[in-house]
């Protein structure tokens, strides 16, 4: 679930007299006409907010908060925030620093001394840079059965932590997105604080800077007014509601609108412009043991585009995509709130405004913004030669063609659609990046980079059944409580859970499969039996599944 300059030259020649006199209406007119094409409004949508000089120049909502009474969205309307969530923990531990109750490099478990014991000390500063080892909860209680769709509080999350057996990595060594870090971190500061969380963040942050409509849920059983709901669309083109019963403060579950996130990038803004150390703070960057940087502060991205430093973070949760990215730079920022569902909204939002506000004549970049550069088709023959699985980092993605269209699909996610940038790169949209393939030899390529990190081409074994009949039986995870099914059907190997249903495995090479819940690596004893298979996915390594032998 990431982180007004000045209008376009042409434009202010063809404009001079007029922008003299009413350069607000110019500004407000031209961003509604570029934001407003972004999505349906007569379906769920979004609210948007551009700020220039620690002022908001322009916000407006577009699209429905509510399809069942046809309530339209407003800068007012309440969304879940998602993993915007996390600058706001992040200024929490920031403020106990400041007041000398914690430090970085305090073991976690100086506070929380419920946290296993894994040989090596995880630090305040791990979990803030997502450097812990700790497993995404997510990922982690998916493959415990629960749904998206189901209750998941505060509690379980902790719970979960409690009987976790092992780290996905040494604490240090390597950075992966852990919304269970920033968990932690609410509950350290529930623990200094003798408040709730909530309670905390409403009297040091809410109150002093007036964002009376924001606060983060622990009651999903609540009323809130003015909620937008979360939405999503089917194949038909209609819309149904999504469900939203998560109360995991901390990483997410911050309930706020467009109005009172302005004040606080205002705020966030004017704090880093006076170099006041709660907010500088904030802004430093995660360093491995190796010495390598990781780009992620206190629950803020801080990243180069359009050689502009920007301090920026996104979330999606259910229905719900959101925004806050900020060019300290150029005294700009920007701020959406979105509940249609949609992957894409966040770098369209973002194309748009980018190009209207700092477009890229105005800058001397060193290379094209992949969202600049002109699609082009691609030759369906070379197409299919980029097709096929990809082993990438602990999962895969598999490369498929639809309609012409290159789809990229990483283990256990959605798949997503690409748009050819040349005819061996493709801008993987719901990324904002581009993925690039290798010259292919013969008919296939054998590998590709996406974000500088490479994908090589699988070459799948093929089992016999003697051998398929290594893996059938019941593996059961003491850290998680739950158990999953091996059996063979017609010389294929499916995996079952009694709630998250088959999947089919997918063989890689001898004793690793793949399948849409993640992929599954095989251990066996000295004699050659096959003892328990190690579960990996994007955010989670090697949850061990015991077999049964009995």
């Amino acid at each position: 679930m990431n982180r007004i300059a000045f209008l376009p030259v042409i434009f202010l020649l063809i404009f001079s007299s007029v922008y003299s006199q009413s350069a607000k209406d110019i500004n407000n007119r031209k961003i509604d006409e570029v934001v407003g094409k972004l999505g349906n409004h007569n379906g769920p949508g979004y609210a948007i907010a551009v700020i220039r000089n620690n002022s908001v120049v322009f916000k407006k909502g577009y699209g429905q908060a509510n399809l069942e009474y046809n309530i339209p969205i407003g800068t007012q309307s309440i969304f879940d925030a998602a993993s915007l969530a996390k600058q706001f923990t992040g200024f929490a531990i920031s403020t106990l620093i400041q007041q000398g109750k914690i430090k970085l490099s305090d073991d976690i478990r100086k506070y929380l001394p419920q946290v296993p014991d894994f040989g090596n000390p995880i630090t305040i500063e791990n979990l803030l840079h997502h450097t812990s080892g700790i497993r995404d909860w997510p990922e982690a209680l998916q493959a415990a059965g629960w749904r998206y769709d189901e209750l998941c509080s505060f509690e379980d999350i902790l719970n979960m932590v409690k009987h976790q057996k092992d780290l996905d990595f040494e604490p240090g060594t390597n950075f992966s997105y852990s919304n269970t870090g920033y968990n932690l971190l609410a509950a350290i500061v529930e623990k200094i604080s003798g408040q709730s969380f909530p309670e905390w963040t409403k009297e040091n942050i809410f109150k002093p800077f007036n964002m009376s409509s924001s606060h983060f849920l622990n009651d999903k059983s609540e009323i809130i007014r003015n909620e937008a709901y979360p939405y999503s669309p089917n194949q038909r083109g209609n819309y149904y509601k999504m469900q939203n019963v998560m109360t995991a403060y901390g990483s997410s579950s911050l309930f706020t609108n467009v109005d009172d996130l302005c004040k606080w990038v205002i705020n966030l803004q004017k704090g880093i412009s006076l170099n006041d150390p709660v907010y500088k703070r904030m802004l430093e960057v995660g360093i491995l043991k190796n010495g390598g940087k990781t780009n992620y502060g206190f629950g803020l991205e801080i990243s180069p585009y359009r050689n502009l430093r920007t301090i920026s973070h996104t979330g999606a949760w259910s229905g719900y995509r959101s925004l806050i990215k900020i060019y300290p730079d150029k005294n700009l920022a920007f701020v959406l709130l979105s509940n249609g569902n949609d992957d894409q909204i966040i770098a369209k939002t973002t194309k748009v405004l980018d190009d209207y506000f700092i477009p890229q004549a105005n800058t001397i970049a060193t290379a094209q913004s992949p969202n600049q550069q002109k699609l082009m088709k691609v030759n369906s023959i070379l197409l299919y030669k980029y097709a096929g699985r990809y082993k990438f980092g602990p999962g895969e993605i598999n490369v498929t063609i639809v309609d012409g269209q290159l789809y990229v699909q990483y283990t256990g996610e959605d798949k997503y659609p690409t748009e050819a940038l040349s005819d061996s790169s493709f801008l993987w949209t719901a990324a904002g990046l581009p993925i690039t393939f290798s010259k292919p030899i013969g008919d296939q390529s054998q590998s590709f980079s996406f974000k500088s990190i490479q994908g090589k081409r699988l070459v799948p074994f093929s089992p016999t059944l003697q051998q398929l009949n290594d893996y059938l039986g019941t593996y059961y995870s003491d850290e998680l409580f739950t158990e999953y099914t091996i059996d063979e059907v017609n010389g294929k190997l499916f995996i079952h859970h009694f709630r998250r249903g088959d999947f089919e495995l997918f063989p890689d090479i001898r004793d690793t499969f793949s399948s849409d819940i993640g992929t599954l690596s095989f251990t066996r004893n000295s004699v050659g039996h096959v003892t328990a298979f190690m579960l990996s996915g994007s955010k989670v390594t090697n949850l061990k599944f015991n077999k049964d032998i009995n």
